[in-house]
């Protein structure tokens, strides 16, 4: 009788040529494993400490992450303070919006070394503001801090600024131009500032030579009578980006028109009733408590809303001053240098 052959594989032989099989293919399993392990440990070690800036690298398209000018736009915050506001709203500016300044400096009419930068004045120790301690800051700034910064910031401590926004509003103008943006925050170009130390404030028909009073609508005569311009703080829309009010003031008391009332006395435009007409690029907002300061820190920065995208942002096209106002602010500022020779700041 023939002897049939079994279907099966021998036990034996089978595990032979399975033991051949996995020997063969486990150095192409180790060297796969290992180079995704080495994927997955340079992603965790790298991607932390990637610049934001090389977002656009990372995703193929631009984002509101590329556009930081931080280094491009230098702003030289000087905020008017006083001893009894050092701990409370001085403070919050110091950890708040302060922070995003390229240099922050208070004024005040003592230092504290706790409240850094800041740097005592001859003023009164009543007032965080008043027009002898704008002059003599700004004085101190050009001869200190003049080449430090492209634009300088004058604001006090219930004021709360963005400074990306302020950035924004300033970049298309050179600081070799004379011009300002304000209030509350006046924020000025390099050029400006010298014209007001060099043109006005030694000449007591283009500046106020007393010291007493408010700074108010002083420091915007003497950059007027210097022929420095006052660029407009309007979005593309016509919206106000400078609030002498924050978002959740007494709405309806500052927002129903009076003529009377001090808040629209300071207002050179009038504008729409109502939030909703105030612009989405803010710059700055006044009589913000300390409290509010980090709120407002929270809501801007951190604060976001879950499959809401954000805009794809340009930045406006740069431009400066003519070859022809060049010669022109020189031969102002040349003569316009002849002051009184007994006239001493």
């Amino acid at each position: 009788m023939e002897r049939k052959e079994c279907v099966f594989l021998d036990r034996n032989s089978h595990y032979q040529q399975h033991s051949v099989s996995a020997s063969s293919s486990r150095p192409v399993l180790f060297l796969l494993l290992g180079i995704g392990i080495g994927y997955l440990i340079t992603q965790a070690l790298l991607w932390p400490i990637v610049p934001l800036k090389s977002h656009a690298i990372r995703t193929g398209r631009t984002t509101p992450l590329d556009i930081d000018l931080t280094d491009e736009v230098r702003v030289l915050c000087y905020v008017n303070t006083k001893p009894s506001s050092h701990r409370t709203q001085a403070k919050a500016v110091l950890e708040t919006w302060g922070r995003r300044c390229n240099k922050l400096i208070f004024f005040s009419s003592r230092t504290d070394v706790n409240l850094s930068g800041s740097v005592a004045l001859p003023v009164s120790a009543n007032f965080r503001e008043s027009w002898r301690k704008t002059k003599r800051a700004l004085q101190y700034l050009y001869d200190h801090h003049l080449a430090d910064a492209d634009w300088f910031l004058e604001a006090d401590d219930e004021t709360y600024v963005l400074m990306e926004n302020l950035r924004y509003m300033v970049y298309p103008y050179s600081p070799d131009m004379a011009i300002y943006f304000g209030s509350p925050g006046t924020v000025m170009s390099r050029a400006a500032l010298r014209r007001f130390v060099e043109v006005s404030l030694p000449n007591p028909s283009k500046c106020e030579p007393k010291d007493s009073g408010p700074t108010a609508g002083k420091l915007k005569e003497c950059l007027d009578n210097a022929n420095v311009i006052a660029g407009k703080t309007h979005d593309s829309k016509g919206r106000r980006r400078m609030y002498l009010i924050e978002p959740q003031a007494r709405s309806n008391v500052y927002l129903r028109y009076d003529a009377k009332f001090w808040f629209w006395k300071f207002l050179a435009f009038r504008t729409q009733k109502g939030i909703f007409s105030w612009s989405n690029y803010a710059v700055s907002f006044h009589f913000v408590d300390h409290r509010y300061m980090h709120c407002f820190e929270y809501m801007i920065y951190r604060l976001r809303a879950f499959g809401r995208k954000l805009p794809m942002e340009t930045l406006p096209e740069k431009y400066g001053p003519s070859k022809k106002e060049k010669i022109q602010e020189e031969q102002l500022t040349n003569a316009e240098k002849e002051v009184p020779a007994d006239y001493a700041y």
